[in-house]
């Protein structure tokens, strides 16, 4: 099996998997559904006019992700993104199924929490992606997000959800070659695994100059 399709399958079953574990799990009494789900958004921080663009992909149990997420983000956050320099988005490539089902429920998070959420997923990533019962640690950041154990259930069978989160996933792996997390591409340039600030700043600095 290809990684492409094995990174859909594990998505697929992902999403199926906690979708029937949420199912079994006991539920607080529900609270009043709104007139219509969450739908994908992509995560996108920084300058929208900025003529550099850093996009990650990432999978949510990967430890290099959450390494990177810990150590180089936040001077990446300091001094490039939050100076205007440049325009940073970041895109699921859950490698798991496990990783599907987060991804998932950090896109049904109201407005800007689900960047949030991602934080703190990696944050405790040893302690959910670890758990024998997965689903309860993450309905706890979800709960801290704003979000009910109703909502995680229906964000777990939300089409608009987990369809794009796969189609992300295809265009990644068909069109951009992304095998590996995480992968970053600064301009055209194309980065595969762990990084050093130092390095990523190099190349950030580069396009910053080649764009003015």
């Amino acid at each position: 099996m290809s990684t492409f399709k094995a990174a859909l399958f594990v998505a697929a079953f992902g999403f199926a998997r906690f979708s029937a574990m949420a199912a079994d799990a006991p539920k607080p009494p529900a609270t009043p559904a709104p007139a219509s789900g969450p739908v994908y958004r992509e995560f996108v921080s920084g300058n929208a006019e900025a003529k550099v663009t850093m996009i990650e992909y990432a999978s949510l149990t990967c430890p290099h992700c959450a390494k990177f997420n810990e150590d180089v983000m936040p001077d990446v956050r300091k001094n490039y993104i939050d100076t205007g320099k440049i325009r940073y988005v970041f895109r699921d490539y859950p490698l798991d199924g496990l990783a599907a089902a987060a991804a998932a429920i950090a896109r049904c998070a109201p407005g800007e929490r689900g960047k949030a959420m991602i934080d703190l997923m990696y944050k405790q990533q040893n302690v959910w992606a670890r758990s024998p019962k997965p689903i309860e640690p993450l309905r706890g950041y979800a709960q801290l997000a704003g979000m009910s154990a109703a909502d995680v259930d229906a964000c777990l069978v939300n089409k608009s959800i987990t369809g794009k989160i796969n189609e992300v996933m295809q265009t990644a792996s068909s069109v951009y070659k992304v095998e590996a997390t995480p992968t970053f591409f600064v301009g055209e340039e194309k980065l595969s695994g762990e990084i050093a600030y130092k390095d990523l700043a190099k190349i950030l600095d580069k396009h910053i100059a080649a764009g003015k």
